[in-house]
């Protein structure tokens, strides 16, 4: 299932930015494309756990969405300042 979120953006190599706009393939971003050294921080545990539990239903988008943007913040990959306003989940 499809399950939108308000757009983040992170840096994906050194020049590459990419934008993430769904819980699936920001999941997929968290557990194949994070970098090492972050990928079993605590921020990163709780969105990899934020994430299932959005997909499943659990918690609401906005809450995955949220424990993304600290565990991208720690490891340096906002490309963008979150933006605010418009709420998808």
């Amino acid at each position: 299932m499809y399950m939108p979120m308000q757009p983040v953006s992170l840096w994906e190599t050194d020049s590459t930015k990419r934008t993430l706009a769904d819980v699936e393939g920001a999941a997929r971003f968290l557990l194949e494309r994070w970098p090492e050294g972050f990928e079993e921080s605590a921020q990163h545990r709780a969105a990899r756990q934020a994430a299932l539990d959005a997909l499943n239903g659990h918690v609401p988008v906005a809450a995955f969405r949220l424990a993304l943007i600290a565990a991208a913040g720690e490891a340096g990959l906002l490309a963008d300042p979150p933006a605010q306003g418009v709420r998808l989940g």
